[in-house]
């Protein structure tokens, strides 16, 4: 009897082992799953089999970044897909975004990727490289210090229709660099509002101040805009941030309003 009820007992344990991984199994297979076909969030119609293989540099709770290769028989196929989007464009990002993207040969030495045709994700940051048949796709949260600079900057900023942030902080007061971009439709009533401003002014500012817009180098040809420079200071005294001055600045703000274009620059560092 002792060695019927052994048996059991072992059939029981090997049984619960074999469930448990099963379960991890399915798990892990749904994980996988789900990272496997993150490429079908881009608004393109990839076919499973016409995934080659895919590489993930880098993937956590905050980031994802994967290269995916696709069969070089559906090409075509993609190009007419991506002409035809209105998420897909040739307008590449500007530099800051360009690079984090990048592909690692067998040897580990990262290298940027070919930008000779290349289309570019407007609801966020993927490429699509149609020369190698290469997917680049990145996830991530740039905006997790983004601020809205309304009333700093007397123009609604939420009215974009598109919005390139570059943004670097860091430390225990949060210092570092905002560097921001934005498009819009109409202009008119911003217009309006930035010639009543006391902050903005038709006097351009010179090279030197402008160029930080180092990835933009657009705002220097400028022919029909408006400025703003300020001094910032980071501080919780509430009468230093009122009353800046050179000595107590801890960095500045700048400001240009392209008219004809209908877009915005912004650019804000404290140290």
């Amino acid at each position: 009897m002792k060695k019927i009820e052994v048996a059991k007992t072992i059939g029981l344990i090997i049984s619960i082992i074999i469930i448990l991984c099963l379960i991890t199994y399915i798990f892990i297979s749904k994980i996988s799953y789900k990272i496997d076909n993150d490429y079908l969030k881009l608004g393109l119609d990839i076919k499973n089999y016409e995934i080659k293989y895919y590489t993930v540099f880098e993937d956590d709770i905050f980031e994802k970044y994967k290269v995916y290769k696709i069969s070089n028989r559906s090409m075509e196929e993609l190009r007419r897909q991506l002409e035809n989007s209105k998420l897909w464009s040739k307008n590449k990002y500007y530099e800051y975004i360009m690079n984090e993207f990048y592909d690692i040969k067998e040897t580990g030495e990262t290298i940027p990727i070919d930008r000779q045709d290349v289309y570019y994700y407007k609801n966020g940051y993927a490429i699509f490289d149609m020369k190698n048949a290469k997917l680049y796709y990145l996830k991530s949260n740039p905006y997790k210090h983004h601020k809205d600079y309304s009333e700093i900057l007397e123009i609604k900023t939420n009215n974009y229709t598109e919005r390139e942030i570059y943004d670097v902080r860091g430390g225990p007061q949060n210092d570092g660099r905002d560097y921001y971009v934005y498009k819009f439709t109409k202009g008119k009533e911003i217009v309006k509002t930035l010639e009543k401003s006391q902050k903005w002014n038709r006097n351009r500012l010179d090279d030197d101040k402008l160029d930080d817009f180092e990835y933009n180098e657009e705002v220097l040809s400028i022919k029909n805009g408006f400025y703003h420079y300020e001094l910032v200071c980071r501080t919780r005294d509430e009468n230093k941030k009122k009353n800046v001055t050179k000595e107590n600045a801890t960095g500045y703000e700048i400001g240009v309003y392209d008219v004809d274009k209908n877009t915005l620059y912004y650019y804000w560092e404290s140290i």
